[in-house]
Order: C-alpha cells, then structure tokens, then sequence
C-alpha cells in the first residue's frame, strides 16, 4: 500500500537572494521544493493481497494461546475504546457468527506448519451454508476492528454442506506469536508513556501521530505480504519501525483506541496507487488521516492529511465501494482462488467538517499589510521562540493571490516576514536568525510553512 513519501530537497531559487536597496535585501530565503509528485512516481508500491483460498488442511491439531493482555492507558486517566465498527456493518447473523466465533479462535493454533507454510487456527463450524462472500466481509470487519491481530493470515479454506467448516490460518507459530506480542506489548507501552495526561483529543491524537510518524519509516523494499508479512501489520510499524501503509494505518487506529479516540482504516488507492489510511472521530466529527503520507524521509512531518474532509482526500485519494453496494462476484472475484477479488470497505463515514484539521488549528491567517495581521503574525512567531518551535503556518486569505502573498512576504518590498522578524527580535532581543528563513509551498492548502532558525 502506497505513501506519497515526502522528499525535501533545498533549493536556492534564482530568486531567491534579495539584492533590490532595502534594509532587508540582503537577506536570503530559501524555498524548500516540494517533490511529492516525482516522489510518488518513482517509489516502488508492494502488492496488495486479497484474501485468497486454499485447499483445506485436515492437520488441526491446536494448543491455546491466551491473547494480548489488555492495554490501557488508565495511568493517564484516558479510557480506552473498543473497535466495533466493522462488527456493527455486517447485516446478517452468517457474518455476526463467523465474527465473533474468530475473536475466540484466533488465538487458538496449531504448532506444525500446514502444507502452505501457515499455521491453522481451530476450525470454525457455522450452521448452514455460509457464502464466500460473507467469509470475505467477516474476515474484514474482523481485521478492522482487531488491529492488534497482527498474525491473522488472509489466506483460507472452507467446505459448505448442511454445515460450514472455516479454516482460518496464522503467518507465525504460537510460540512466535507469544514472543511478537510480548515486544509489541512493550512497544505499546513506550508509546502511552510519551503521551501526557488531560489532552484535548485533537492534541493527543497529534502526539500519536507526530510518535508514530518520527519512529517508523516506510518500507519500499516489500512486495508482498507473502514475501514479508511484518511491514503490513502494527508489529511491524511499532516494533520494527519499518512498514507499509496498511502498517501505519493499524498502529495509528489501534494507539488511539488505547488513548479513546475512534479510529477505523479505509482502503482504497492514491494517485492511483493501492492505498490505506484512518479515519479518525475528534470531537463529534470525523475525518481523514493519512499519517503515512505526512511522513517525509529527512525526519520532517507534513500535515496535508491531518484531518481532512471527504471533499479534499478525494483530490488524489480514491475510497474503495461498501461491501453493501458490491457483487458477490466483485468481493470474491472470478478465479477459482479469488485472487482477483476487488478491496472493499466495511465502513467508511461520512466526514464534512475542516474544525479539527491541522492547518485550521495552527495557522496564521494573512490577510495583507495592517495592524491586526502584523500582530497575529509576530505573536505567533514569539510564541515559537519562547517554546524552541522552528515553524510558522501562514495562511493566505481568500482575497489575496497566494503567490502574491509569497512575493510580499519574501521578494518584493516591503519584505514583510522579515519585518516581523526584526520587530520580534527588537521587542525580545535577537531570537531568531533573519538570515536562515526557508519556506514550503503548500497551494492547495492557500498555505506557507515558514521555517526558522532560533539563535
């Protein structure tokens, strides 16, 4: 599943060095370049694996397994939610059996390989003929609301009669499961200990996010879950710090989860690519989260899918159909092993507000040379270095060209962000450099990141 990996690369735009007679011309600003458009043309994408069948295995010789211990993060005085949303989306008592026969028997294995190189789960016996498709969509409202299942193969066999026979597989042995939960465990806890307590849910779910995004690093070297299981799971984002998106996307559903924020994952593709990614519920509103596209390779996080509405993911996002509005045939394709069955969701809701985004949150509007913008503006810039923060987010009015904006601020007389520095700096004494400042463009957004350097 594909990140739009961010690639930053400094450039020293030919006009960028100021040389008109000006107090302020012989200051240099760099713009940083944003290369997420060849980024995401040149980075490999891994196969994405629908689950598939496979002959039945008649070795089902089983051991328990006790699950993950609970985790909570009660010490912070948060309550921990948990995920239902893909149970509460099956429509019929097939699906709502498979279910909850799956949330026992997953954790009930076998110790010898099968003849695929997978480990069985106990076989789950559902009265009457249960279709495929109704496998199909059980299995996925159970990887949805189960992100800590991080063993559970996609791959799976079953025999209808008067009686459905299911069996489901595991990628690892017992003992290794055992082994990954006890690091995951760990991992997890680290985590709820970087998080403080009485946080806003917007403020915690930032903190989750800025975590997960500067300790993991997206996994360009995979091409399959078959080749290599662990960068698609939450084992492989926490654990291993390297993972795909499907990795990112179950460890930050599963973090906020413990921290009691509602959090789902969506599959679907960007910029045509196979893709997966939350949606999150903050306040009362849900939205778009795409924290693996917010991760960059130089240890810098955007913010351009930080709580977004339908309207802006679908830019160069694509949401894959309900389950509800599909074929059997779709879900479980035409071959005889499925594996050309089409993704689907189980649950997607709908997300209209910007309340909670990222840039509503933190931005400065600028709305032109006056009195109340110059004042916005440097409050923001002595709050940032009063707290040792190096960026500013400036947001352009809708009444002013935002290129115009860059030029005002940057290139042309006055020089205004400039004039803010000085002013800051004569009212604090010399805290920020006037002569390292960098910007990013973000249009789409009517956004400038403003970089700085504090002395």
């Amino acid at each position: 599943m594909k990140p739009i990996k961010r690639i930053i690369s400094l450039l020293l735009c030919a006009a960028a060095v100021l040389t008109l007679s000006s107090c302020f011309s012989e200051k240099s600003i760099s713009e940083l370049k944003d290369a997420a458009q060849s980024a995401v043309e040149s980075m490999y994408m891994p196969k994405i694996e629908a689950p598939s069948l496979i002959k039945p295995d008649n070795n089902t010789d089983v051991g328990e397994f006790s699950s993950i211990k609970e985790i909570n993060a009660d010490s912070k005085n948060y309550t921990k939610l948990d995920i239902t949303a893909g149970f509460d989306s099956l429509v019929n008592d097939a699906q709502r059996s498979l279910y909850k026969r799956m949330a026992t028997d997953v954790y009930v294995l076998g110790s010898n390989k099968s003849d695929s190189g997978l480990y069985s789960v106990e076989k789950i016996y559902i009265n009457g003929q249960v279709a495929e498709k109704d496998i199909r969509v059980a299995m996925s409202a159970f990887k949805n609301d189960y992100p800590e299942v991080f063993w559970l193969s996609n791959r799976f066999s079953y025999i209808a009669a008067d009686y459905t026979e299911i069996q489901l597989y595991s990628v690892i042995s017992p003992e290794e499961i055992k082994e990954k939960s006890e690091e995951l465990i760990a991992a997890i806890t680290f985590f709820i200990g970087k998080i403080p307590a009485q946080l806003s849910e917007f403020e915690r779910e930032l903190k989750i996010h800025d975590l997960l995004v500067n300790s993991c690093v997206y996994n360009d070297k995979v091409e399959s879950t078959s080749e290599d299981w662990e960068p698609f799971s939450i084992y492989g984002a926490l654990v291993k710090g390297s993972a795909v998106c499907e990795g990112y996307s179950k460890a930050m559903q599963y973090l906020l989860s413990v921290f009691g924020i509602e959090c789902n994952t969506v599959c679907g593709s960007g910029n045509g690519n196979l893709h997966q990614w939350n949606t999150v519920k903050i306040d009362g509103e849900w939205y778009h989260l795409d924290a693996t596209w917010d991760d960059t390779t130089d240890n810098r996080i955007f913010y351009d899918y930080f709580n977004v509405s339908g309207e802006v993911i679908l830019y160069d996002h694509s949401i894959a159909e309900l389950y509800t509005e599909m074929s059997s045939q779709e879900i479980c394709g035409s071959n005889d092993d499925g594996s050309d069955a089409r993704l689907f969701n189980v649950f997607v809701p709908e997300c209209n507000s910007s309340d909670a985004n990222f840039y509503t949150k933190n931005s400065v509007l600028f709305d032109g040379i006056n009195d109340e913008c110059t004042a916005r503006i440097e409050e923001q810039l002595i709050a940032c270095a009063e707290s040792g923060r190096d960026t500013i987010y400036l947001m352009t009015d809708s009444s002013i060209d935002y290129n115009q904006a860059i030029n005002t601020l940057f290139y042309e007389q006055p020089y205004q962000f400039f004039k803010y520095i000085e002013d800051v700096n004569y009212r604090l004494g010399n805290l920020i450099n006037d002569e390292d400042v960098s910007f990013l463009k973000r249009e789409r957004h009517s956004i400038i990141e403003v970089c700085i350097k504090l002395i």
